[in-house]
């Protein structure tokens, strides 16, 4: 009895984790897995079921299937690649200060940049290891 009622429970548990998973509002900022395999900044336009349509911050749109997208949780620590102010080229660093949608990263040739986060992205390897 005592193994019935824990499996019941831990499906309930499953079940309020999947639903928790396609909680996302219009107007959600969000992280959205792309077919390059990096992660990109955007917001929630719509939601249909698990299906939602975010416009990413480079202009893009685009629907996502919700196992495609996490909540926008970037903090310092977190390996990233940022544009370059000028050149428009991605190099790889660390954010060492995140305060909304304003971060310092340190890239890993030892320049720093006081950026936002529309000029960033997140490769999947990275988001996978943990910060």
């Amino acid at each position: 009895m005592k193994k019935i009622i824990s499996i019941l429970m831990m499906l309930g548990c499953l079940m309020t984790i999947s639903a928790v998973a396609f909680a996302y509002d219009k107007g959600d900022r969000v992280l959205v897995l792309w077919e390059d395999a990096y992660w990109y900044p955007g917001t929630v336009t719509a939601v249909d079921g698990n299906v939602l349509t975010v416009s990413f911050d480079d202009g893009d749109k685009a629907t996502a299937d919700s196992e495609r997208v996490n909540k926008l949780d970037w903090a310092a620590g977190d390996v990233v690649e940022c544009r370059w102010p000028g050149n428009g080229k991605n190099y790889p660093g660390r954010f060492v200060k995140v305060e909304g949608e304003n971060v310092r990263i340190v890239y890993d040739d030892g320049d720093k940049a006081d950026l936002t986060v529309s000029v960033c992205r997140q490769s999947r390897a990275s988001r996978l290891v943990g910060r």
